[in-house]
């Protein structure tokens, strides 16, 4: 079955934490940064008909989170704005090609409409479907996702975690471009050996605006 590498970007203090305990924060519906994720069209006069909606999404985040990344390393701004300002960390993981969800960034300036059913099954599957849907704003992300289910998830206080597995391999960590790379350097090579992944330093480009392998750094945690 083909794997590619995903890469899950986070400060740095959760990253640790997740190679730590080798597990991963789900994210559920309600707390996603985008207020319009997976909300349908839902102009309607009839006050009825839309609480009817709301009351369908609520059935549905009760029951399903999702993993987020993005094929690359490179973009700084999933840098700037999920790793703490390039101070963290982006986890690397090798998963396979039918578990994960290629977003489509829609042009359209008027979300998906669609009506529900009387058949609570395929109210779900219709908003599910969502999940591959965002507007065309977020495009800089080539985001990919996983649905998980929240029964499947381990449970801290209110949050939810899915543990590091065969489906779910980590491979790479990288490393910020303002990485407290003199502080943490021990933490990082004990973690690398323990989970036998590999490390990247990183930098910015010379002469683009990507970010970079640090061919000086990175040999020093492999």
């Amino acid at each position: 079955m083909k794997r590619q590498i995903y890469y899950h970007y986070l400060p740095y203090k959760y990253a640790i934490d997740d190679l730590v305990k080798e597990r991963i924060r789900v994210s559920t519906l309600d707390t996603l940064n985008d207020p319009f994720e997976m909300m349908p069209n839902r102009r309607y006069r009839s006050l009825e008909k839309r609480m009817t909606y709301i009351k369908v999404f609520r059935e549905v985040k009760r029951k399903w989170g999702l993993l987020c990344f993005s094929p690359s390393w490179e973009e700084q701004l999933l840098w700037a704005h999920y790793a703490d300002g390039h101070k963290g960390i982006a986890l690397g993981f090798k998963i396979p090609e039918d578990r994960i969800l290629k977003l489509t960034y829609t042009p359209n300036n008027i979300r998906t409409q669609f009506d529900l059913t009387d058949e609570p099954e395929k109210n779900e599957k219709r908003f599910l479907s969502l999940a591959k849907v965002k507007y065309k704003e977020w495009l800089y992300e080539k985001e990919h996702r996983i649905l998980v289910k929240l029964e499947n998830c381990i449970k801290e206080n209110k949050l939810f975690f899915i543990p590091f597995s065969n489906s779910l391999r980590l491979k790479v960590i990288v490393l910020g471009c303002k990485f407290d790379y003199k502080s943490n350097k021990e933490t990082i090579i004990k973690l690398r050996k323990k989970l036998n992944a590999q490390v990247i330093a990183t930098r910015p480009g010379w002469e683009d605006y990507k970010i970079h392998i640090d061919g000086g750094r990175t040999p020093q945690y492999n």
